[in-house]
């Protein structure tokens, strides 16, 4: 029947109240039409008013409710076979109660037959990267600097963000919540143009009362029609939304400018599939295609490069491992891997004497994901970098010029920087264009912050 009883005793009351749910079967009527509908478990003796049942026995084998708080039965869960172990039940904790457990404000304990598990304030870290949708979430919620509001009829408003074009297979949109920091709704805006999970936390006394009153039974949307306000106000909440998520996507990425069609007049030949390399254009060479149009022109006259295509500003990485110059074993040096010499040309194989030094080992290449941008309000240099796996060490930055060609001898006027995962920052620190001892885990995009000396914006590749 797809019931869920629930038995719950508020704070400074005296009565324990039960409530029921049914998701009742659909069925074919007398005229052949599909009915089907919503269950509630009520005090039938009651015909003026919607009433639940109060100071219930004991459910099954489970004891009375003598405490604060809420117990919650599912009957005849229908995935028991599948999931011995009641994972499902978490996850779906974790999804729809996060801010309340993140908070303390909701413990929730699994027992099994064979298994057990309790989600708290401590343990949910732990628990939500088995979900990808809970974790991109609380990540969401660890956002160190959330967008904040007073509204005049809502009262306090917060909006916590988490931007990752990278590791987030599509957007999450915005899930809402009141006082009780329970999800209630979702708001979708589709004009952000980047993959992103966000939570709308309304806790203020007056706010919550008056979005209650917009909840059918069920807490699972705002329903304007169910109070005549209902329109201005979820109406002030979706621009509060949008308005917040804009002004993070322009710090965080810059501004953003989409030309749609733009690809039916770029030229045919521009990227060769089979090298997957785009092709620089300079001065048009001789040859065919060379009289349609093109939408830029990089390089100097005459100059033909190969320059990696990137998504969405997504780069792979090359690494430069470090050599010394002391021991005996031979070694090769290849280009730009470092040692006491100097040459004039890069790149070729040369011997020498030496072995293998003991610095900060590099991170190595294809092992991130990395993402640059200048953020237009304060100027600082931000990057995006996501590890495959858990890596750690130094990681090498490095303008790019021209054509996207490495600019290998600029040295990046950084004056401080600080790395930021999962919402905690710290100081990083670095050397020159070296960013040194990052320790990153798999999966999870960390953000690096740079402030420079000069007034300048860069584009970066890694070494």
């Amino acid at each position: 029947m797809s019931t869920v009883l629930y038995t719950s005793l508020p704070i400074e009351e005296e009565e324990t109240v039960l409530a029921g749910y049914s998701c009742l079967a659909s069925h074919r009527d007398a005229d052949d039409v599909w009915r089907g509908g919503d269950g509630f478990y009520t005090d039938l003796t009651d015909e003026t008013d919607f009433r639940y049942l109060r100071n219930p026995q004991a459910l099954g084998p489970f004891p009375m409710r003598t405490e604060p708080g809420t117990d919650v039965f599912i009957l005849g869960y229908r995935k028991s076979g599948a999931d011995p172990d009641l994972q499902h039940i978490k996850v779906a904790f974790m999804r729809n109660f996060l801010m309340a457990i993140d908070r303390g404000g909701l413990i929730v304990k699994g027992l099994t037959p064979t298994h057990t598990w309790e989600l708290d304030q401590v343990s949910l870290e732990k628990y939500v990267v088995e979900d990808a949708e809970a974790q991109a979430f609380y990540r969401a919620i660890k956002d160190p600097e959330p967008i904040r509001h007073t509204s005049k009829r809502l009262g306090k408003l917060a909006l916590y963000i988490n931007i990752d074009d990278d590791s987030l297979e599509k957007t999450l949109h915005t899930i809402t919540m009141r006082k009780p920091l329970m999800r209630i709704d979702i708001f979708r805006h589709t004009s952000i143009p980047v993959k992103y999970a966000a939570v709308l936390e309304c806790s203020d006394d007056h706010g919550n009362k008056l979005l209650r009153t917009l909840e059918p039974p069920q807490h699972h949307k705002w329903d304007p029609g169910r109070a005549a306000y209902g329109e201005s106000l979820l109406r002030e909440l979706k621009n509060f939304v949008r308005d917040g998520l804009k002004s993070r996507v322009k710090q965080q990425i810059g501004d953003q400018v989409v030309i749609k069609g733009l690809a039916r007049y770029l030229p045919t030949e521009l990227f060769e599939e089979k090298s997957g390399t785009l092709r620089s254009a300079g001065t048009p060479q001789d040859g065919p295609g060379t009289d349609q149009e093109s939408s830029t022109v990089q390089g100097s006259d005459g100059e033909l490069t190969q320059v990696a295509t990137r998504e969405r500003q997504t780069v792979r990485v090359g690494v430069r491992t470090s050599a010394g110059a002391e021991g005996t074993s031979p070694t090769d040096k290849g280009k730009d891997q470092g040692g006491e010499g100097t040459r004039n040309k890069k790149g070729g194989t040369l011997s020498a004497d030496g072995e293998q030094g003991k610095g900060a080992g590099r991170i190595t290449a294809g092992e991130v994901r990395f993402r640059s941008w200048s953020d237009a309000t304060t100027g600082d240099l931000c990057l995006a970098i996501t590890p495959l796996e858990d890596v750690a060490g130094d990681l090498e930055l490095v303008p790019l010029g021209p054509g996207g060609s490495m600019e290998d001898d600029y040295m990046l006027p950084i004056s401080e920087g600080v790395l930021t995962i999962g919402g905690a920052s710290e100081p990083l620190k670095h050397q020159g264009n070296v960013l040194s001892q990052l320790q990153l885990k798999a999966g999870i995009t960390s953000h690096v912050r740079l402030k420079l000396s000069s007034n300048h914006r860069y584009r970066l590749g890694v070494k």
